[in-house]
């Protein structure tokens, strides 16, 4: 087989090696009750996700921030990938926005008697 040879096989396992980490990342879940939530979820190409209800550009702004996870998987030499978001890590920080919210609307009536 031939250099050539080699690099084109190793191309193609690698990427459909990326391929099956994508699947196998979607694939993950944890049961809440009796409803099945992905481990890792794509954004929307348009509207709202349907497990936050966030748009894609808020998405990307709070992976931006570093205050969610997300992994890229993209093949070395590529132009374009799959992005992954946490779910978990951007329920996380929406309960946090919230008991913030709580804590400052508390503070406010405690001020304001």
């Amino acid at each position: 087989m031939s250099e050539h040879e080699n690099v084109a096989n190793l191309a193609t396992h690698t990427r459909q090696s990326a391929e099956d980490q994508a699947r196998e990342l979607l694939a993950k879940t944890q049961r809440v009750g009796s409803q099945s939530r992905p481990e890792w979820i794509r954004c929307p190409k348009t509207g709202r996700c349907q497990w936050t209800g966030l748009s894609r550009g808020k998405m990307y702004s709070l992976k931006w921030g570093g205050k969610i996870r997300s992994v890229s998987l993209r093949e070395p030499g590529r132009k374009h990938g799959v992005r992954l978001f946490h779910l978990q890590s951007i329920l996380d920080y929406i309960a946090g926005v919230e008991a913030q919210a709580e804590q400052t609307e508390a503070e406010q009536t405690a001020t304001a008697n």
